[in-house]
C-alpha cells in the first residue's frame, strides 16, 4: 500500500465514473479566480439596497447561538416536581369509573338506534341484526318493568 501514489488513487476514482473528471490545475485556476479582496466585497455590499440588513445577517452567522443553558438547582427541583404532579394527574384519570346508565335511558337509546336502523336502505344493515337489536330492546324493557315493580 505504501507504493500506491495519489495519482493512482485519483485515476481509480475517475475510472469508477463517480467523480467528475478534472485535474488539480483546473482547481487551482478556479481558486485563483475566487480570490476576491474583502474590501471589494464590503464595497459591493454597501451599495446593495438594504445592505445594512445583509451585513448584519452575515455577522450574526458568525456568533455562537446558545442551544442549551445550565439549570440552577431550584429549576431542576421544579422540573422534577412538575413531572411528579403530571404523573399524579394522569393516575387520577385512570381511576375514573364509567357511570352507571339507568335502564330507561338505555332502552330509549336502543329504541332510537333501532328506528335509525330501520330507516336505512343500505345492504350493510342486515335484517338479522335488526332482530338481535329488537331482542335486546325487549330484554331491557323487561328489566325496566321489573325495576318499577320493586
Amino acid at each position: 500500500w505504501n507504493n500506491v501514489t495519489q495519482k493512482t488513487i485519483r485515476n481509480c476514482w475517475i475510472k469508477t465514473g463517480i467523480l467528475p473528471t478534472y485535474d488539480d490545475d483546473d482547481v487551482d485556476e478556479e481558486d485563483s479566480e475566487l480570490n476576491v479582496d474583502d474590501d471589494e466585497i464590503e464595497n459591493l455590499l454597501n451599495h446593495l439596497p438594504e445592505s445594512d440588513d445583509v451585513i448584519e445577517y452575515f455577522q450574526i452567522l458568525d456568533h455562537e447561538i446558545p442551544t442549551e443553558e445550565n439549570l440552577t438547582d431550584k429549576e431542576i427541583v421544579n422540573l422534577v416536581q412538575a413531572d411528579k404532579e403530571n404523573q399524579e394527574v394522569d393516575d387520577d384519570d385512570d381511576d375514573d369509573e364509567i357511570p352507571v346508565i339507568p335502564v330507561k335511558k338505555a332502552a330509549n337509546a336502543l329504541e332510537t338506534f333501532i328506528n335509525f336502523f330501520e330507516q336505512q336502505n343500505d345492504n350493510e344493515f342486515n335484517n338479522e341484526d335488526l332482530r338481535v337489536f329488537r331482542k335486546y330492546l325487549h330484554v331491557v324493557r323487561v328489566k325496566e318493568f321489573n325495576s318499577k315493580r320493586q
